[in-house]
């Protein structure tokens, strides 16, 4: 039962953390979207700044409290900053009691209005696939080193000294792993909260994934679809029927179903999907500029999933290049190139340590 308990509030915390990272980025980009993006922003947010700063942390051994402490005080200001903005805008709304709830019942409406009984419908599919992640149990190599790492990373005090298969400290980091924080992130969570790596790795941030995953979704469903918010919920639940019938361990949706924790199955159901998104949002909005920051955030938390983001590159150019030909906007062939820098200096450092130019050492 206190697994249980803490796995909840894990959960609620982790996703109120994404909309608090994604509500001040859309309030910095005076983006007027819906919750789901918020989310989805709030989402790349994180793992971006989790990037940049837990792999530093890592290489230079900082002990796992250290990082708990420094990220602790920076989820503090992220969630105070998320509230304050939310009252802000509260109060700006309305000022007596009476106008908020009208404002409620009329946002209510209005989302009853736009989605009827498809929301229902979506809301019940997301749920079904949560039990599936959750009550499915996975025992890859992968498998053990995405839990394996959380776990040695928590009860030696450190991030990602000991190796996750055979109990010892290690030489040298494993260069395949190290320079993606996604592990640390878990071993983060479980040292504020008391959580066991198992619970953390495999239900919470699973959950989270499919989440994030289904949000993704439907903004290509909304984008797809003209607005139309019935019919980008059934495309969710269709490409859920999808993957369902992916029956392969070359699928996204074998991935998604069955190993939705692991940085591959995140970069397939999360980070490609959401360069779709920026495609599509790119061709419907030629000379906004946005969509090319959150096509960099996209680019950059990708880094902290899986090295094999090593090839986002490419998903860039299939993505953003055709829509640059449909829509003859060639000069933002500089940010298309500047969305592919994260994963450069990635390659650039990973070759560079295979090579034996630069030597990752853990002890």
């Amino acid at each position: 039962m206190r697994e249980v308990c803490l796995a909840c509030i894990g959960f609620i915390l982790e996703m109120t953390i994404f909309f608090a990272a994604g509500r001040l980025l859309s309030k910095a980009l005076k983006l007027k979207e819906d919750i789901s993006l918020q989310l989805i922003l709030g989402y790349l947010v994180y793992f971006t700044v989790l990037e940049v700063a837990v792999v530093p942390m890592t290489l230079l051994w900082v002990p796992l409290n250290r990082a708990v402490a420094l990220w602790g005080v920076l989820l503090v200001i992220l969630l105070a900053g998320g509230c304050f903005l939310l009252r802000r805008n509260r109060k700006q709304a309305a000022s007596e009691k009476q106008k908020k709830t009208h404002s409620f019942r009329l946002f209510l409406g209005e989302l009853w209005n736009r989605h009827s009984f498809m929301l229902l419908a979506a809301a019940f599919v997301v749920l079904i696939q949560c039990l599936i992640v959750i009550l499915y149990e996975d025992t890859t190599v992968d498998a053990t080193y995405y839990v394996g790492t959380v776990s040695t990373s928590v009860y030696t005090n450190t991030l990602g000294r000991y190796d996750p298969f055979r109990g010892g400290i290690l030489n040298r980091f494993q260069v395949r792993y190290i320079l993606s924080a996604y592990p640390m992130n878990n071993a983060i969570w479980c040292k504020l909260l008391g959580i066991h790596p198992i619970v953390q790795a495999k239900i919470v941030m699973s959950c989270v994934n499919v989440i994030v995953s289904n949000l993704i979704i439907y903004q290509i469903g909304k984008r797809l679809f003209d607005e139309n918010r019935k019919k980008a919920d059934l495309m969710l639940i269709f490409v859920c029927v999808l993957q369902l019938f992916c029956g392969t361990i070359y699928t996204a949706g074998t991935f998604f179903f069955t190993r939705s924790y692991e940085g591959k199955s995140i970069l397939a159901n999360i980070a490609f999907p959401a360069v779709l998104m920026c495609a599509l949002w790119f061709y419907q909005k030629k000379d906004e500029k946005t969509v090319w920051l959150v096509l960099f955030l996209t680019a950059a938390s990708a880094l902290s999933f899986s090295g094999s983001a090593i090839i986002f590159p490419a998903a860039i150019l299939a993505g953003m290049v055709p829509v640059m030909f449909m829509n003859r906007k060639f000069s933002a062939i500089p940010y298309c190139i500047l969305c592919m820098v994260p994963s450069g200096i990635y390659a650039a450092v990973y070759f560079a340590c295979k090579l034996g130019l630069i030597r990752l050492a853990a002890s």
